[in-house]
């Protein structure tokens, strides 16, 4: 069952829960990180709430793990996947344990879906092992060739301008961070106005990510928007991919050239900087 003790200011109700199945071991922690970063990507852009179909991810990058879903009918609620990938990667970085597998998400007690990380070829054999045992005989993955790979961030024309500068820190620990930022930013609409300030972490983990708008806020558009920050989270995890350490950094969002808001990751005592500058 999961480990759920640094999780409740991710929001995920109590009542979810998940079940993981491994396999063999699976391909390097950083392309776990990341293809788990460009799915989360992609979901917190849609409907929270939305029923969506099967599908998987995976990357040009980092072809595996391949990522993907099961529902219990024609699909999943979106918000199940992005639970899901949170409480996944948490255990996975709380046991050093990155291994192909399957995941069973339940909901009140009810299997709701799951998720497989790995080659199709080896998943399958999870799955049916699962369908035996008493698991669902309902399951739907997508086939082999329906993957969706890492695609320009076209929308908006959103670009970064990064500032390293001061602390290390280690590589995992910013990704966690920006896992978590995502799973927030997941449940406000996606062309909302982000227009406060905004703070996401993981308890365990030494390192903040805060944001804001522009000051004093745009009136006109382009306005700092939720997708904005999905995106820039993104463009932030292709900067930091490859490297085995990573400094503290500041960041200007822009959108069409115009700069819309201001990001920074940081330890603790320099989280101010952004949201007071």
């Amino acid at each position: 069952m999961s480990s759920r003790s640094k999780l409740s200011q991710i929001n995920i109700p109590q009542e979810f829960q998940i079940f993981p199945k491994f396999a063999s071991p699976g391909p390097s922690q950083e392309a776990f990180f990341y293809n788990i970063i460009i799915a989360l990507k992609e979901l917190a852009l849609g409907d929270y709430n939305e029923e969506i179909p099967v599908q998987s991810f995976a990357s040009m990058r980092f072809p595996e793990p391949l990522i993907q879903f099961y529902g219990m009918g024609a699909g999943i609620q979106r918000k199940f996947l992005i639970w899901g990938l949170v409480i996944s990667i948490y255990n996975m970085v709380h046991t050093s344990d990155f291994r192909t597998s399957l995941v069973v998400l339940y909901y009140m007690h009810e299997e709701v879906g799951g998720i497989t990380f790995g080659r199709p070829a080896t998943v399958n054999g999870l799955l049916q092992r699962h369908a035996t045992k008493g698991g669902t005989k309902l399951i739907r993955l997508p086939s082999n060739d329906n993957h969706t790979a890492t695609t320009p961030l076209t929308a908006n024309r959103v670009t970064i301008d990064v500032t390293p500068f001061g602390s290390i820190i280690q590589t995992p620990t910013l990704f966690m961070t920006i896992i978590s930022a995502l799973s927030e930013a997941a449940p406000h609409p996606a062309t909302a106005p982000l227009d406060r300030p905004f703070t996401s972490s993981f308890q365990s983990f030494p390192c903040h990510l805060a944001t804001r708008p522009v000051q004093p806020p745009r009136r006109a558009p382009p306005v700092y928007e939720w997708r904005h920050l999905v995106h820039a989270l993104g463009q932030v995890t292709e900067f930091v991919v490859g490297r085995v350490l990573a400094m503290e950094m500041t960041i200007s969002i822009k959108v069409d050239r115009t700069t819309v808001g201001l990001a920074g990751l940081f330890e603790g005592e320099m989280l101010g900087k952004v949201l007071d500058g």
